[in-house]
């Protein structure tokens, strides 16, 4: 998933769109395959993340996520996101956030639709205080830009 810039720039209403936040934070796979794993866009970052290592998912599953640390309001702060990342000693809280499931118990399901993944991810994705996944508004990007722009984070 890359960010990409609108036509028009305008939120706008549709039926085959889902929308979701865009969040601050650092880009991050858990995979709980044979052990778990952490991984950013292009290296291991597990022994960096303690809080992570007992993900309430299936083994034989990989999740794709934004790590975010938030501020006093629940708002993403990138640069204690950056101060924790570098740094075990930081005492910032550390939060995954899923927005997709790659492989289900073994399977690779990047080939199901979005919908269908989203799905499957709600299902296996347990809560907690360390793990979460990002709500998904479907056919209203209207609604979602309202609730950012009222929650102050655009």
């Amino acid at each position: 998933m890359l960010l990409q810039y609108a036509v028009d720039n305008e939120p706008f209403d549709h039926p085959d769109y889902f929308a979701t936040l865009k969040l601050d934070g650092i880009r991050l796979l858990v995979s709980n395959m044979d052990v778990l794993k952490l991984y950013t866009k292009n290296m291991d970052v597990t022994s960096r993340f303690p809080e992570l290592y007992s993900p309430p998912i299936s083994k034989g599953t990989i999740l794709d996520g934004e790590l975010i640390v938030t501020d006093e309001k629940g708002h993403p702060d990138w640069e204690a996101c950056m101060a924790r990342f570098q740094s075990k000693k930081a005492k910032n809280h550390i939060q995954f956030c899923a927005f997709d499931i790659l492989y289900y118990r073994g399977k690779n399901v990047m080939g199901l639709p979005l919908e269908k993944r989203l799905e499957l991810l709600e299902a296996e994705l347990e809560e907690t205080e360390y793990y979460t996944r990002m709500r998904v508004i479907t056919g209203s990007a209207v609604k979602l830009f309202d609730l950012v722009k009222s929650a102050g984070l655009g």
